[in-house]
Protein backbone atom coordinates (compact mmCIF):
# COMPACT_ATOMS: atom_id res chain seq x y z
CA UNK A 1 0.00 0.00 0.00
CA UNK A 2 1.30 3.45 -0.94
CA UNK A 3 2.31 5.55 2.07
CA UNK A 4 0.13 8.70 2.22
CA UNK A 5 2.13 11.94 2.10
CA UNK A 6 0.87 14.21 4.89
CA UNK A 7 2.12 17.77 5.22
CA UNK A 8 2.76 19.21 8.67
CA UNK A 9 2.71 22.96 9.28
CA UNK A 10 2.44 25.14 12.37
CA UNK A 11 1.78 28.91 12.60
CA UNK A 12 1.03 29.99 16.14
CA UNK A 13 0.34 33.29 17.86
CA UNK A 14 -2.18 34.18 20.56
CA UNK A 15 -3.42 37.76 20.36
CA UNK A 16 -4.34 39.91 23.33
CA UNK A 17 -6.25 42.81 21.77
CA UNK A 18 -5.84 44.81 24.98
CA UNK A 19 -2.05 44.70 24.74
CA UNK A 20 -0.24 47.81 23.49
CA UNK A 21 2.61 45.75 21.99
CA UNK A 22 2.10 44.73 18.36
CA UNK A 23 3.43 41.44 17.03
CA UNK A 24 5.91 41.99 14.20
CA UNK A 25 7.87 39.71 11.93
CA UNK A 26 10.95 39.88 14.16
CA UNK A 27 8.95 38.38 17.03
CA UNK A 28 8.57 35.09 15.14
CA UNK A 29 10.84 32.10 15.13
CA UNK A 30 10.50 30.57 11.66
CA UNK A 31 11.78 27.10 10.76
CA UNK A 32 11.22 25.58 7.33
CA UNK A 33 11.30 21.99 6.11
CA UNK A 34 14.06 19.82 7.54
CA UNK A 35 15.18 22.63 9.86
CA UNK A 36 11.78 22.48 11.55
CA UNK A 37 11.98 18.70 11.74
CA UNK A 38 15.43 18.69 13.33
CA UNK A 39 14.90 21.59 15.74
CA UNK A 40 11.57 20.37 17.12
CA UNK A 41 12.30 16.65 17.27
CA UNK A 42 11.57 15.32 20.73
CA UNK A 43 9.82 18.49 21.93
CA UNK A 44 6.39 18.72 23.51
CA UNK A 45 4.89 20.50 20.50
CA UNK A 46 2.05 19.70 18.13
CA UNK A 47 4.48 19.72 15.20
CA UNK A 48 6.75 17.09 16.77
CA UNK A 49 3.81 15.01 17.95
CA UNK A 50 2.27 14.98 14.50
CA UNK A 51 5.54 13.90 12.87
CA UNK A 52 5.98 10.99 15.29
CA UNK A 53 2.31 10.04 15.01
CA UNK A 54 2.43 9.95 11.22
CA UNK A 55 5.54 7.80 11.21
CA UNK A 56 3.96 5.34 13.64
CA UNK A 57 0.91 5.10 11.38
CA UNK A 58 3.01 4.27 8.35
CA UNK A 59 2.43 7.62 6.65
CA UNK A 60 5.12 9.84 5.16
CA UNK A 61 5.36 13.11 7.12
CA UNK A 62 6.30 16.12 5.01
CA UNK A 63 7.60 18.85 7.34
CA UNK A 64 6.65 22.22 5.86
CA UNK A 65 7.19 24.97 8.40
CA UNK A 66 6.91 25.89 12.05
CA UNK A 67 6.49 29.57 12.93
CA UNK A 68 5.61 30.85 16.37
CA UNK A 69 5.68 34.00 18.45
CA UNK A 70 4.90 34.56 22.08
CA UNK A 71 1.43 35.95 22.79
CA UNK A 72 1.20 39.70 22.32
CA UNK A 73 -0.92 42.35 20.66
CA UNK A 74 -2.30 42.24 17.14
CA UNK A 75 -0.13 40.81 14.39
CA UNK A 76 0.69 43.56 11.91
CA UNK A 77 -0.81 43.20 8.44
CA UNK A 78 2.65 43.03 6.86
CA UNK A 79 3.65 40.20 9.21
CA UNK A 80 0.46 38.28 8.53
CA UNK A 81 0.89 38.61 4.77
CA UNK A 82 4.41 37.24 5.17
CA UNK A 83 3.17 34.25 7.20
CA UNK A 84 0.30 33.49 4.83
CA UNK A 85 2.65 33.72 1.85
CA UNK A 86 5.14 31.44 3.56
CA UNK A 87 2.46 28.83 4.22
CA UNK A 88 1.17 29.01 0.66
CA UNK A 89 4.67 28.78 -0.81
CA UNK A 90 5.73 25.77 1.27
CA UNK A 91 2.49 23.98 0.44
CA UNK A 92 2.96 24.67 -3.27
CA UNK A 93 6.48 23.23 -3.16
CA UNK A 94 5.32 20.11 -1.32
CA UNK A 95 2.44 19.12 -3.60
CA UNK A 96 1.03 16.62 -4.23
CA UNK A 97 -0.09 15.85 -0.69
CA UNK A 98 -2.66 13.33 0.45
CA UNK A 99 -3.52 15.36 3.54
CA UNK A 100 -2.41 18.18 5.83
CA UNK A 101 -1.98 18.67 9.57
CA UNK A 102 -2.12 22.38 10.40
CA UNK A 103 -1.35 23.55 13.94
CA UNK A 104 -2.69 26.99 14.89
CA UNK A 105 -3.46 28.74 18.15
CA UNK A 106 -6.98 29.79 17.24
CA UNK A 107 -6.94 33.29 18.78
CA UNK A 108 -4.89 35.31 16.31
CA UNK A 109 -5.97 38.79 15.22
CA UNK A 110 -4.06 40.45 12.38
CA UNK A 111 -4.64 44.13 11.67
CA UNK A 112 -8.37 44.40 10.97
CA UNK A 113 -8.75 40.65 10.37
CA UNK A 114 -10.47 39.34 13.48
CA UNK A 115 -10.45 35.69 12.40
CA UNK A 116 -6.86 35.41 11.20
CA UNK A 117 -6.69 31.66 11.89
CA UNK A 118 -9.62 31.06 9.54
CA UNK A 119 -7.76 33.08 6.92
CA UNK A 120 -4.73 30.80 7.30
CA UNK A 121 -6.91 27.70 7.02
CA UNK A 122 -8.39 29.18 3.85
CA UNK A 123 -4.90 29.69 2.39
CA UNK A 124 -4.21 26.02 3.01
CA UNK A 125 -7.54 24.86 1.65
CA UNK A 126 -7.16 26.84 -1.55
CA UNK A 127 -3.71 25.38 -2.14
CA UNK A 128 -4.31 21.69 -1.29
CA UNK A 129 -7.84 21.38 -2.65
CA UNK A 130 -10.19 18.73 -1.32
CA UNK A 131 -7.69 16.42 0.41
CA UNK A 132 -8.27 15.95 4.16
CA UNK A 133 -7.25 18.97 6.24
CA UNK A 134 -6.91 18.51 9.99
CA UNK A 135 -6.42 21.47 12.32
CA UNK A 136 -5.31 21.38 15.95
CA UNK A 137 -5.76 24.33 18.28
CA UNK A 138 -4.81 25.64 21.70
CA UNK A 139 -7.42 25.17 24.43
CA UNK A 140 -7.66 29.00 24.54
CA UNK A 141 -8.78 29.25 20.90
CA UNK A 142 -11.82 31.24 19.89
CA UNK A 143 -13.34 28.74 17.49
CA UNK A 144 -15.50 30.22 14.73
CA UNK A 145 -17.97 28.72 12.28
CA UNK A 146 -15.69 29.70 9.39
CA UNK A 147 -12.78 27.77 10.89
CA UNK A 148 -14.95 24.66 11.20
CA UNK A 149 -16.32 25.02 7.66
CA UNK A 150 -12.86 25.17 6.10
CA UNK A 151 -11.37 22.15 7.91
CA UNK A 152 -12.33 18.49 7.71
CA UNK A 153 -11.28 17.75 11.29
CA UNK A 154 -10.53 20.03 14.23
CA UNK A 155 -9.31 19.23 17.74
CA UNK A 156 -7.67 21.07 20.62
CA UNK A 157 -5.57 20.55 23.71
CA UNK A 158 -7.33 18.66 26.48
CA UNK A 159 -5.27 20.11 29.34
CA UNK A 160 -4.90 23.36 31.26
CA UNK A 161 -2.13 23.91 32.26
CA UNK A 162 -1.11 22.76 28.78
CA UNK A 163 0.95 19.58 28.89
CA UNK A 164 -0.50 17.61 25.95
CA UNK A 165 0.79 19.49 22.93
CA UNK A 166 2.64 16.55 21.37
CA UNK A 167 -0.21 14.14 22.04
CA UNK A 168 -2.63 16.64 20.45
CA UNK A 169 -0.46 16.65 17.32
CA UNK A 170 -0.50 12.86 17.33
CA UNK A 171 -4.32 12.83 17.74
CA UNK A 172 -4.95 15.04 14.74
CA UNK A 173 -2.38 13.12 12.70
CA UNK A 174 -4.20 9.86 13.39
CA UNK A 175 -7.56 11.33 12.42
CA UNK A 176 -6.15 12.73 9.17
CA UNK A 177 -4.51 9.42 8.20
CA UNK A 178 -7.65 7.46 9.04
CA UNK A 179 -9.64 9.87 6.87
CA UNK A 180 -7.19 9.54 3.96
CA UNK A 181 -7.47 5.76 4.20
CA UNK A 182 -11.30 5.98 4.21
CA UNK A 183 -11.43 4.35 7.62
CA UNK A 184 -13.53 7.19 9.04
CA UNK A 185 -15.81 9.91 7.67
CA UNK A 186 -15.35 12.70 10.23
CA UNK A 187 -18.06 15.24 10.99
CA UNK A 188 -17.43 18.21 13.25
CA UNK A 189 -19.94 20.23 15.28
CA UNK A 190 -19.35 23.45 17.21
CA UNK A 191 -21.44 24.70 20.14
CA UNK A 192 -20.81 28.15 21.63
CA UNK A 193 -21.81 29.96 24.81
CA UNK A 194 -21.50 33.74 25.43
CA UNK A 195 -19.15 33.46 28.38
CA UNK A 196 -15.61 34.14 29.49
CA UNK A 197 -13.71 32.27 32.18
CA UNK A 198 -10.76 33.69 34.12
CA UNK A 199 -7.58 31.96 32.97
CA UNK A 200 -7.01 30.83 36.54
CA UNK A 201 -10.45 29.13 36.56
CA UNK A 202 -9.95 26.93 33.48
CA UNK A 203 -7.88 24.18 35.07
CA UNK A 204 -8.57 20.67 33.83
CA UNK A 205 -6.70 18.91 36.65
CA UNK A 206 -9.31 19.87 39.23
CA UNK A 207 -12.35 22.10 39.64
CA UNK A 208 -15.44 22.62 37.48
CA UNK A 209 -13.69 22.49 34.08
CA UNK A 210 -12.09 19.18 35.02
CA UNK A 211 -15.58 17.82 35.70
CA UNK A 212 -16.68 18.64 32.15
CA UNK A 213 -13.41 17.33 30.73
CA UNK A 214 -14.15 14.07 32.54
CA UNK A 215 -17.63 13.95 31.00
CA UNK A 216 -16.14 14.59 27.56
CA UNK A 217 -13.60 11.79 28.01
CA UNK A 218 -16.32 9.37 29.14
CA UNK A 219 -18.27 10.09 25.94
CA UNK A 220 -15.32 9.62 23.60
CA UNK A 221 -15.98 6.11 22.35
CA UNK A 222 -17.60 4.38 19.40
CA UNK A 223 -18.60 6.98 16.79
CA UNK A 224 -17.35 9.84 18.98
CA UNK A 225 -13.74 10.37 17.87
CA UNK A 226 -12.79 13.45 19.88
CA UNK A 227 -14.24 16.17 22.10
CA UNK A 228 -12.39 19.43 22.77
CA UNK A 229 -13.33 22.21 25.17
CA UNK A 230 -12.31 25.78 24.35
CA UNK A 231 -12.87 28.16 27.27
CA UNK A 232 -11.22 30.90 25.11
CA UNK A 233 -8.57 33.31 26.33
CA UNK A 234 -10.60 36.24 27.66
CA UNK A 235 -8.47 39.23 26.55
CA UNK A 236 -9.79 39.09 23.02
CA UNK A 237 -12.27 41.64 21.68
CA UNK A 238 -13.64 39.99 18.53
CA UNK A 239 -16.98 39.01 17.03
CA UNK A 240 -18.05 35.43 17.82
CA UNK A 241 -16.14 35.59 21.13
CA UNK A 242 -17.19 32.88 23.53
CA UNK A 243 -16.61 29.46 24.96
CA UNK A 244 -16.67 26.68 22.39
CA UNK A 245 -17.05 22.91 22.38
CA UNK A 246 -16.09 20.80 19.37
CA UNK A 247 -17.29 17.24 18.90
CA UNK A 248 -15.89 15.03 16.13
CA UNK A 249 -17.80 11.91 15.16
CA UNK A 250 -17.52 9.22 12.52
CA UNK A 251 -20.34 9.98 10.12
CA UNK A 252 -22.81 11.19 12.75
CA UNK A 253 -23.36 14.95 12.37
CA UNK A 254 -26.52 14.94 14.49
CA UNK A 255 -24.74 13.10 17.29
CA UNK A 256 -21.81 15.52 17.11
CA UNK A 257 -24.13 18.51 17.36
CA UNK A 258 -26.10 17.06 20.24
CA UNK A 259 -22.98 16.17 22.23
CA UNK A 260 -21.33 19.55 21.66
CA UNK A 261 -24.46 21.36 22.84
CA UNK A 262 -24.81 19.11 25.88
CA UNK A 263 -21.25 19.70 27.05
CA UNK A 264 -21.40 23.44 26.35
CA UNK A 265 -24.45 23.47 28.61
CA UNK A 266 -22.50 21.64 31.30
CA UNK A 267 -19.81 24.35 31.24
CA UNK A 268 -22.43 27.11 31.26
CA UNK A 269 -24.12 25.59 34.31
CA UNK A 270 -20.80 25.77 36.18
CA UNK A 271 -19.90 29.33 35.14
CA UNK A 272 -20.26 30.87 38.61
CA UNK A 273 -17.80 28.34 40.04
CA UNK A 274 -15.04 29.16 37.55
CA UNK A 275 -13.25 31.84 39.52
CA UNK A 276 -9.74 33.02 40.34
CA UNK A 277 -8.60 31.36 43.59
CA UNK A 278 -6.45 33.11 46.20
CA UNK A 279 -6.60 36.55 44.55
CA UNK A 280 -4.60 38.95 46.73
CA UNK A 281 -3.11 42.41 46.73
CA UNK A 282 0.72 42.43 47.06
CA UNK A 283 0.76 43.24 50.78
CA UNK A 284 -1.55 40.33 51.57
CA UNK A 285 0.41 38.04 49.24
CA UNK A 286 3.67 38.72 51.09
CA UNK A 287 1.84 38.15 54.34
CA UNK A 288 0.69 34.76 53.05
CA UNK A 289 4.27 33.96 52.03
CA UNK A 290 5.49 34.61 55.56
CA UNK A 291 2.83 32.35 57.05
CA UNK A 292 3.57 29.52 54.62
CA UNK A 293 6.27 26.85 54.84
CA UNK A 294 6.09 26.33 51.08
CA UNK A 295 9.22 27.32 49.18
CA UNK A 296 9.38 28.76 46.70
CA UNK A 297 6.14 30.56 47.50
CA UNK A 298 4.74 31.51 44.10
CA UNK A 299 3.00 34.79 43.30
CA UNK A 300 1.48 34.86 39.83
CA UNK A 301 1.53 38.32 38.25
CA UNK A 302 -1.11 37.31 35.72
CA UNK A 303 -2.23 40.84 34.84
CA UNK A 304 1.09 41.58 33.10
CA UNK A 305 1.90 38.15 31.75
CA UNK A 306 3.80 37.79 28.43
CA UNK A 307 2.38 34.32 27.84
CA UNK A 308 -1.08 35.93 28.00
CA UNK A 309 -0.11 38.68 25.56
CA UNK A 310 0.80 41.46 28.01
CA UNK A 311 4.19 43.17 27.66
CA UNK A 312 5.63 42.17 31.05
CA UNK A 313 7.00 45.66 31.72
CA UNK A 314 5.16 46.59 34.92
CA UNK A 315 7.69 46.94 37.80
CA UNK A 316 5.05 47.17 40.52
CA UNK A 317 6.30 44.04 42.28
CA UNK A 318 9.81 45.45 42.58
CA UNK A 319 8.28 48.15 44.75
CA UNK A 320 6.07 45.64 46.54
CA UNK A 321 8.97 43.35 47.40
CA UNK A 322 11.12 46.23 48.65
CA UNK A 323 8.29 47.51 50.85
CA UNK A 324 6.90 44.25 52.25
CA UNK A 325 9.69 41.65 52.08
CA UNK A 326 13.22 43.11 52.29
CA UNK A 327 14.35 40.09 54.31
CA UNK A 328 12.98 37.42 51.94
CA UNK A 329 14.84 36.05 48.92
CA UNK A 330 12.71 37.19 46.00
CA UNK A 331 13.12 36.45 42.28
CA UNK A 332 11.18 38.61 39.84
CA UNK A 333 11.43 39.84 36.26
CA UNK A 334 10.85 42.82 33.97
CA UNK A 335 10.89 43.47 30.24
CA UNK A 336 13.05 46.51 29.47
CA UNK A 337 15.33 46.28 26.41
CA UNK A 338 17.29 49.46 27.17
CA UNK A 339 17.92 48.53 30.81
CA UNK A 340 19.06 45.03 29.77
CA UNK A 341 21.55 46.49 27.29
CA UNK A 342 22.88 49.04 29.77
CA UNK A 343 23.47 46.38 32.40
CA UNK A 344 25.01 43.91 29.99
CA UNK A 345 28.38 45.67 29.95
CA UNK A 346 28.41 46.38 33.70
CA UNK A 347 28.63 42.95 35.33
CA UNK A 348 30.02 43.30 38.83
CA UNK A 349 29.27 46.99 38.99
CA UNK A 350 26.64 48.92 40.89
CA UNK A 351 23.97 50.58 38.76
CA UNK A 352 21.10 52.94 39.30
CA UNK A 353 18.53 53.20 36.53
CA UNK A 354 14.80 53.34 35.76
CA UNK A 355 13.11 50.09 34.69
CA UNK A 356 9.70 49.27 33.24
CA UNK A 357 6.94 51.22 31.57
CA UNK A 358 8.34 50.59 28.10
CA UNK A 359 5.15 49.60 26.27
CA UNK A 360 2.22 50.16 28.62
CA UNK A 361 1.67 53.92 28.92
CA UNK A 362 -0.21 53.63 32.21
CA UNK A 363 2.79 51.95 33.86
CA UNK A 364 5.20 54.17 35.78
CA UNK A 365 8.91 53.15 35.68
CA UNK A 366 10.68 52.70 39.01
CA UNK A 367 14.27 53.47 39.87
CA UNK A 368 16.31 50.43 40.82
CA UNK A 369 19.71 50.45 42.48
CA UNK A 370 21.80 47.33 42.83
CA UNK A 371 24.69 45.25 41.53
CA UNK A 372 24.66 43.58 38.13
CA UNK A 373 25.51 40.03 39.14
CA UNK A 374 25.09 38.33 35.75
CA UNK A 375 24.35 39.12 32.11
CA UNK A 376 24.13 37.30 28.82
CA UNK A 377 22.10 36.40 25.76
CA UNK A 378 21.44 33.42 23.53
CA UNK A 379 18.97 30.57 23.28
CA UNK A 380 18.12 27.86 25.79
CA UNK A 381 15.61 25.02 25.95
CA UNK A 382 12.57 24.87 28.20
CA UNK A 383 12.57 22.05 30.74
CA UNK A 384 9.11 22.34 32.29
CA UNK A 385 6.15 20.19 31.29
CA UNK A 386 4.76 22.81 28.90
CA UNK A 387 6.57 22.93 25.55
CA UNK A 388 9.35 20.75 26.94
CA UNK A 389 12.51 21.01 24.86
CA UNK A 390 11.48 24.03 22.78
CA UNK A 391 14.33 26.45 22.12
CA UNK A 392 13.57 30.03 23.20
CA UNK A 393 15.40 33.27 23.90
CA UNK A 394 14.76 36.29 26.10
CA UNK A 395 17.27 38.33 24.11
CA UNK A 396 19.86 40.22 26.09
CA UNK A 397 19.39 39.82 29.83
CA UNK A 398 20.92 40.87 33.12
CA UNK A 399 20.35 40.22 36.81
CA UNK A 400 20.24 43.21 39.15
CA UNK A 401 20.69 42.17 42.78
CA UNK A 402 19.49 44.47 45.54
CA UNK A 403 19.96 42.85 48.93
CA UNK A 404 17.91 39.65 48.88
CA UNK A 405 16.07 40.55 45.69
CA UNK A 406 17.13 39.44 42.21
CA UNK A 407 15.51 41.14 39.21
CA UNK A 408 15.84 39.45 35.81
CA UNK A 409 15.78 42.22 33.19
CA UNK A 410 15.44 41.14 29.55
CA UNK A 411 15.18 42.69 26.11
CA UNK A 412 12.59 40.12 24.97
CA UNK A 413 9.76 38.58 27.00
CA UNK A 414 10.88 35.85 29.38
CA UNK A 415 8.96 32.66 30.18
CA UNK A 416 9.23 32.80 33.95
CA UNK A 417 6.84 29.89 34.53
CA UNK A 418 9.63 27.59 33.32
CA UNK A 419 12.54 26.94 35.71
CA UNK A 420 14.97 26.88 32.77
CA UNK A 421 14.54 30.64 32.31
CA UNK A 422 15.80 31.40 35.80
CA UNK A 423 18.59 28.86 35.59
CA UNK A 424 19.74 30.26 32.26
CA UNK A 425 20.33 33.51 34.16
CA UNK A 426 22.19 31.74 36.98
CA UNK A 427 19.28 31.88 39.43
CA UNK A 428 17.89 28.86 41.25
CA UNK A 429 14.11 29.21 41.71
CA UNK A 430 13.90 26.38 44.21
CA UNK A 431 16.10 28.34 46.64
CA UNK A 432 13.91 31.44 46.63
CA UNK A 433 11.50 32.34 49.39
CA UNK A 434 9.23 34.06 46.87
CA UNK A 435 9.14 33.39 43.13
CA UNK A 436 7.12 35.95 41.19
CA UNK A 437 6.09 34.47 37.85
CA UNK A 438 4.38 36.26 34.99
CA UNK A 439 2.13 33.30 34.26
CA UNK A 440 -1.54 32.42 34.52
CA UNK A 441 -1.27 28.66 34.91
CA UNK A 442 1.78 26.99 33.34
CA UNK A 443 3.71 27.41 36.58
CA UNK A 444 1.33 24.91 38.18
CA UNK A 445 2.67 22.13 35.95
CA UNK A 446 6.28 23.23 36.30
CA UNK A 447 6.30 23.85 40.08
CA UNK A 448 3.76 21.29 41.30
CA UNK A 449 4.97 21.41 44.91
CA UNK A 450 4.32 25.15 45.11
CA UNK A 451 1.10 25.26 43.10
CA UNK A 452 -1.42 24.49 45.88
CA UNK A 453 -0.43 27.56 47.93
CA UNK A 454 0.30 29.90 45.00
CA UNK A 455 -1.53 33.21 44.93
CA UNK A 456 -2.72 35.34 42.02
CA UNK A 457 -1.82 39.00 42.40
CA UNK A 458 -4.76 41.38 42.28
CA UNK A 459 -3.28 44.00 39.96
CA UNK A 460 -4.40 45.84 36.83
CA UNK A 461 -2.98 45.11 33.40
CA UNK A 462 -3.70 43.92 29.84
CA UNK A 463 -4.23 40.33 31.04
CA UNK A 464 -6.12 41.16 34.22
CA UNK A 465 -7.86 38.38 36.15
CA UNK A 466 -10.75 40.80 36.79
CA UNK A 467 -12.57 40.29 33.50
CA UNK A 468 -15.48 42.58 34.37
CA UNK A 469 -13.16 45.57 33.93
CA UNK A 470 -12.39 44.84 30.28
CA UNK A 471 -14.17 47.12 27.81
CA UNK A 472 -15.39 45.21 24.75
CA UNK A 473 -16.41 46.93 21.51
CA UNK A 474 -16.70 43.98 19.12
CA UNK A 475 -17.66 40.99 21.26
CA UNK A 476 -21.32 39.87 21.19
CA UNK A 477 -23.50 40.97 24.09
CA UNK A 478 -24.84 39.94 26.50
CA UNK A 479 -21.60 38.35 27.65
CA UNK A 480 -20.87 36.62 30.94
CA UNK A 481 -19.61 37.84 33.43
CA UNK A 482 -20.04 41.41 32.17
CA UNK A 483 -23.81 41.14 31.76
CA UNK A 484 -24.38 38.69 34.60
CA UNK A 485 -27.62 40.34 35.70
CA UNK A 486 -29.15 39.99 32.22
CA UNK A 487 -28.30 36.30 31.92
Amino acid sequence: MKRPRIGVASLVQETNTFSPKQTVREDYTVLVGEDAFRSLAGTNTEFAGAIVGLEELGAEPVPLLAAWALPSGRVTEETFEYLAGLLDGELARALPLDGLVLSLHGAMVAGTTFDADAALIEVARCRIGSVPLGVCLDLHANVTERMVELADIMVGYHTEPHVDMASTGARIARLVVNTVRDEIAPTVALAKRPMLVPAEGMRTDNGPMSEVRGLADSRTAGPVLDVSLFPVQPWLDVPELGLGVLAVTDGDPAGAGSLAEELAGEVWDRRDRMTTPRLMRPEAAFGAARESDCRPFIMAHTADCPTAGAPGDDPVMATGAARHAPDLVVLHSILDPEAARRCGSNVGERVRLPVGGVFERSVVPVEVEGTVTAAGSGAYRLTGRSFTGREVSMGEWAVITTGNHHMLVSSAPSITADPATWRHAGLEPDRADVLIVRSCSDYRANFPGSAPEAVTLDLPGPSTPRLEGLEFRHAPRPLYPHDRAAM
